[in-house]
């Protein structure tokens, strides 16, 4: 029986989500544990509202301070999802009598549960990897959404602000975010435009956002035929953009944490990857639309290229649109006010 689970991931805004599900699982294993997450700051806000979760502990301090801490936690169990030399030290020195990670390290030594996988051969999605790690306990694997719980005032302040753009939500309003984070490959900036003009000229709303350091505002203003509805890049928080990714009835990117912010809130996407290995959707698509060959989220491969970086330019506007098409075929305005933002397809509409 595990009474105090440590969940360890301390990357970015879609390896967390994607490791959500283990959490879910945990939960319905275990339903009276205490279920703690070792995250960074700046992704901590994406467990506000999930009772999957009750406490979270911000990865930062001394190597010997978050020692210190996990000792004061009491933790029976630790399962460490994104294995890094400190936090595997600091598990071991703080004495959780199980921890299990991945085996693939050198400090994976320190777990006294090791979990064969590679995850850079790309065999699998990390969802699933994650979710692997949970057979020590007993628990057999089984997929599971990834979780993001948005509260009713967040939800409102939404609409608000969308309103506040003179966004009537008669129409499928689209959201567009042309970042990666640097994390993949790129869809090119102008493809993200020209889809743009072609969603608007079609009669949709579009809205574009942007994450930290990825404001191409005055860019897309000079260059688009239609002016969008802008969310300057560092405008929001974490939850606020969540928020609003939440009221759209489409959402179009790269590989990036928004992709999966939207997956985990309903939202149908349509998302460009690379066609390298460790960037592939196959190990970071839609979770868990794309392994399991669902079609709510639509997804654009770039072909294959000797180049060492993928010729993203390739995905062209026209496949991207289409994908768009499938996915806005059954949209229909709401039927009365205070509603989101339109009836959304059933999974697999065309």
């Amino acid at each position: 029986m595990a009474d105090r689970i440590l969940i360890v991931r301390t990357d970015r805004i879609g390896d967390v989500l994607l490791t959500t599900p283990i959490a879910t699982a945990l939960r319905r294993r275990f339903p009276k544990a205490h279920i703690t997450w070792l995250t960074r700051a700046y992704t901590a806000p994406l467990f506000q509202h999930n009772s999957d979760v009750d406490e979270v502990l911000i990865d930062e301090g001394s190597t010997a301070d978050l020692t210190q801490r996990l000792r004061n936690g009491r933790f029976d169990t630790a399962i460490i999802a994104h294995p890094r030399w400190r936090v595997a030290w600091a598990t071991w020195r703080a004495g959780i009598p199980l921890r299990i990670g991945p085996a693939s390290k050198i400090y994976s030594a320190l777990f006294t549960h090791r979990v064969w996988q590679h995850r850079s051969e790309g065999a699998k999605h990390e969802a699933d990897y994650n979710l692997d790690l949970l057979e020590p306990l007993g628990i057999p694997f089984q997929r599971l959404p990834t979780r993001l719980v948005l509260s009713d005032e967040e939800t409102a302040w939404a609409r608000k602000t969308l309103e506040s753009h003179r966004l009537t939500f008669q129409k499928p309003i689209i959201g567009i975010h042309p970042g990666s984070g640097g994390s993949s490959g790129r869809w090119p900036l102008s493809h993200f435009m020209e889809l743009g003009d072609r969603l608007q000229e079609a009669g949709y709303e579009v809205v574009i956002t942007g994450g930290p350091g990825e404001d191409y505002q005055y860019l897309m203003i000079d260059h688009m035929r239609r002016i969008p509805v802008f969310i300057a890049a560092g405008s929001v928080s974490v939850r606020e953009l969540a928020a609003l990714l939440g009221q759209f009835s489409l959402f179009v990117t790269n590989s990036t944490g928004p992709l999966h912010m939207a997956v985990a809130l309903g939202v149908p996407t349509v998302s460009v990857f690379s066609p390298q290995t460790t960037c592939h959707p196959k190990r970071w698509g839609p979770y868990p639309d794309y392994p399991e060959g669902g079609r709510a989220h639509g997804v654009a491969v770039a072909p294959s290229t000797e180049m060492t970086q993928a010729d993203m330019r390739a995905v062209t506007v026209e496949q991207v649109w289409e994908l768009c098409r499938e996915r806005l075929a059954e949209w229909k305005a709401p039927a009365r006010s205070g509603q989101t933002a339109g009836e959304r397809p059933s999974v697999g509409a065309q």
